[in-house]
């Protein structure tokens, strides 16, 4: 089954749910959550851990997401 879903995916289930996660977790953030519960609720064991996915996905923090969305909201 893994590698059907590489196959028709090009990607691992484990990074697509990675993935799946931290685009869940924009709502969360943008909602004012504080980032160590956007990783729990999210499904990280640690906000370390988060914030390292997050950054390598988005390429900025959790942090500075929020910065920036705000920028664009105002």
């Amino acid at each position: 089954m893994r590698r059907a879903f590489r196959a028709e995916t090009g990607t691992a289930c484990s990074e697509w749910r990675t993935r799946l996660r931290l685009n869940h977790s924009l709502s969360l953030l943008e909602q004012g959550q504080l980032v160590s519960t956007v990783a729990a609720r999210v499904g990280f064991v640690s906000t370390n851990g988060y914030v390292l996915a997050f950054r390598r996905h988005f390429g900025q923090t959790p942090g500075a997401y929020v910065r920036s969305s705000l920028d664009r909201s105002a």
